[in-house]
C-alpha cells in the first residue's frame, strides 16, 4: 500500500495542501518533497530493489516501470526549476497563474501516475481524462488571448478524443461477446491472455477508435493541432512536462490495446495503421519546418516528429521496437532542456517569433549555448542518446519486411534537421535591429544548472547503456511478442 500512497495519494494530498497554503516557497518545498519521494520509489522499483504490489485496479509491469520512471524523472527536474522560473518577471497577468501552479503540478503527477499504473481500461480512461483537466489551466498561465484560445482548443479537441477512446473501450467489450471475458472487468492482462478468442472485427474497430482518440494527446498527425497549440503557448516547464511525459501517458493506452491485438489475426491491419500515422506525423513536421516562425511551436512539432518515430518503432517491431523504447527515454530528457531554454529565451526577448529574435549567444549566452546543445541532442548527434536509439530504429526498419520505409523516414528527418537548424542558428547568431533583449546580463541560475545536469545524465546513460535499462526493455519487447 505504501507504493499507492507515494505514487498517487501523496501528490493528491500535496495538491490539497497547496490550495490551503498560499506561500509560494512552502508550495515549492512541498512539491519538491513529493517529487523526491516519487522519483526515489520509481528508481527503487525499476532497479528491482523493491517489488511493488499495488491493489485493485493498479499493478506494475515492465512497461509501466519504465514509463513511471520517465514521468518521475521529468517531473522532478520540472519542479526543481519551477520556483526560479516563477520568481522572474513575467507577463502582467501571469501572477494570477502562479497561485495554482504547484497545486496543478501535483494533481498532474497523481493523474499521470494513476494512468500509467492502471491495469484496467476503465481506470486508465478516468485517469487519462484527469491528466487533461490538470494540465489545461497551466496552459493558460500567461492569461493572454493566445493561451486562452489554446487552453479551450486543447480541452475541446482532447475531450472529443477521450470520448473516442471511451467508444473504443466499449467496442473492446463487444469483441469479448461469447468468450470467457463477456461481462467481466476490463483488466489488460485478462484480455491479453484471451486475445485470440476476441472478435477480430470489433477488435480492429476498438483499436482504431482508441488510437485516433488518444492521438489528440500523443500528437500523432492529423490529430495533433490541439496539442501543438497547447505546447507552444504553455510556459517552458509546463511544455516540458507535456512533451516529456504527458504524450507517453497517452501512448501507453495505445500500447495496451496494441499489446492485445499483437497476438491476434488483426495485427497486420493495426500495424499498418500505426506505421501510417507515424509517417504522416514525420511528414507534417517536415512541412512545418519550412515555414516555422514561432520557436516554441517549432519545438512542439519536433515532439510530433519524435513521437512519430516512437510510434513507427512500435509498428515495425523487433529492433525498431527496442529503439522506440530507448527513444522515449532520451526524448523526455532532451525536451526538458529544450523547453527550459525556450522559456528563458521567451522571457528575455518577450516574444516567441523567431523573426524578432537575434544574437541569443551574445545577449543570453548561457541559455543560448545550452539551447544549442539540446538541439544537437534532439537531432540525434552523437554522443547523445537519440543517435543510438535512432540507429536501432533504422536497423529495425532495414531488416523488417518493409525496408523501403527507411528512405522516406531518413529524407524527412534530414530536412527537419536542416530547417530546424537553420531557424535555431538564425536565432543564436543572426543580427537584427528589432531583436533587442530586455535583460543586459544573464547570471547562471537554477535553470542552467538543471539543463547541464540533464545533458550530463543524458550522455552518461547513452554511453554507459545500463544493463538494467536494456533488460527491462527486452522484457517489454517479450511482453509484446517480439523475439530478438
Amino acid at each position: 500500500m505504501i507504493e499507492l500512497f507515494i505514487f498517487i495519494a501523496l501528490p493528491v494530498f500535496a495538491s490539497a495542501l497547496c490550495f490551503a497554503v498560499k506561500n509560494l516557497k512552502v508550495q515549492y518545498a512541498l512539491s519538491l518533497t513529493v517529487a523526491v519521494f516519487h522519483l526515489t520509489l520509481s528508481v527503487i522499483v525499476f532497479l528491482g530493489v523493491h517489488q511493488a504490489v499495488l491493489p485493485g485496479f493498479f499493478s506494475i509491469d515492465s512497461l509501466s516501470k519504465l514509463f513511471i520512471l520517465i514521468l518521475s524523472n521529468v517531473y522532478f527536474w520540472v519542479v526543481l526549476v519551477s520556483f526560479s522560473y516563477l520568481k522572474r518577471p513575467a507577463m502582467p497577468k501571469a501572477g494570477e497563474g502562479k497561485r495554482y501552479y504547484f497545486l496543478l503540478l501535483n494533481f498532474y503527477l497523481a493523474a499521470n501516475s494513476a494512468a500509467m499504473l492502471s491495469n484496467h481500461f476503465g481506470m486508465y480512461w478516468v485517469a487519462s481524462e484527469a491528466t487533461t483537466l490538470s494540465v489545461a489551466p497551466l496552459i493558460y498561465f500567461y492569461r493572454n488571448e493566445e493561451s486562452l484560445e489554446a487552453m479551450w482548443k486543447y480541452l475541446f479537441l482532447v475531450s472529443i478524443g477521450i470520448a473516442f477512446a471511451f467508444m473504443g473501450i466499449l467496442m473492446l467489450t463487444l469483441s469479448a461477446k461469447g468468450t470467457v471475458l463477456e461481462g467481466q472487468q476490463l483488466f489488460f492482462w485478462e484480455f491479453i491472455k484471451n486475445a485470440k478468442e476476441l472478435n477480430p472485427i470489433w477488435l480492429k474497430v476498438s483499436f482504431i477508435f482508441i488510437f485516433v482518440g488518444l492521438s489528440t494527446k500523443i500528437g500523432i498527425a492529423p490529430m495533433h493541432s490541439a496539442d501543438i497549440d497547447a505546447t507552444s503557448n504553455a510556459p517552458g516547464p509546463v511544455a516540458a512536462l507535456m512533451s516529456g511525459s504527458l504524450r507517453l501517458t497517452a501512448l501507453l493506452g495505445v500500447m495496451r490495446i496494441f499489446q492485445i491485438v499483437r497476438f491476434t489475426s488483426s495485427y497486420d491491419v493495426v500495424r499498418i495503421i500505426l506505421i501510417t500515422g507515424a509517417l504522416l506525423s514525420l511528414f507534417v513536421a517536415f512541412v512545418y519546418m519550412f515555414k516555422a516562425n514561432n520557436f516554441q511551436r517549432m519545438l512542439a512539432y519536433s515532439s510530433v516528429e519524435h513521437l512519430g518515430l516512437i510510434t513507427l518503432g512500435l509498428g515495425i517491431g523487433g529492433f525498431a521496437f527496442i529503439g522506440a523504447m530507448y527513444h522515449a527515454v532520451y526524448n523526455s530528457m532532451s525536451k526538458v532542456v529544450l523547453f527550459i531554454g525556450s522559456g528563458n529565451i521567451h522571457r528575455a526577448f518577450k516574444t516567441r517569433e523567431m523573426s524578432k529574435i537575434s544574437s541569443v549567444l551574445n545577449k543570453v549566452p548561457k541559455t543560448g549555448w545550452l539551447f544549442l546543445t539540446a538541439f544537437f541532442a534532439i537531432s540525434g548527434i552523437p554522443p547523445f542518446g537519440m543517435f543510438f536509439s535512432e540507429i536501432k530504429i533504422f536497423e529495425g526498419i532495414l531488416f523488417s519486411d518493409m525496408p523501403y520505409i527507411l528512405a522516406p523516414v531518413m529524407f524527412f528527418l534530414l530536412f527537419i534537421f536542416v530547417n530546424m537548424g537553420r531557424n535555431i542558428f538564425s536565432m543564436l547568431y543572426g543580427k537584427r535591429e528589432n531583436g533587442e533583449v530586455h535583460n543586459e546580463t544573464e547570471p547562471f541560475d537554477f535553470s542552467h544548472f538543471v539543463s547541464v545536469a540533464l545533458l550530463i545524465l543524458l550522455t552518461a546513460i547513452a554511453i554507459s547503456s545500463p544493463d538494467i535499462l536494456y533488460q527491462n526493455i527486452l522484457v517489454i519487447a517479450k511482453d509484446f511478442g517480439f523475439a530478438l
